[in-house]
């Protein structure tokens, strides 16, 4: 929808006007991020996921050379 630009016979208003861009949807800004050969990381829930895993894992090993848990 291109109007034309109104004209009060000295200025013409509006004639500089461009409709802003489209909103960015996340597909098109991974799509954007691949094109442009940004590497696409993990998200946050994901990190936070390997290294709550991994620090549990890290516990269990130091457990098992240490003795592990005492029977009192």
């Amino acid at each position: 929808m291109n109007n034309p630009p109104y004209d009060t016979g000295k200025v013409k208003i509006g004639l500089l006007y461009t409709q802003p861009p489209p909103e960015s949807t996340p597909e098109s800004e991974w799509i954007q991020g691949v094109l442009l050969g940004d590497k696409q990381g993990m998200d946050a829930l994901t990190l936070t996921t390997i290294q709550s895993l991994g620090i549990i894992a890290f516990i269990f090993i130091v457990m098992l050379l240490t003795g592990g848990i005492s029977n009192a």
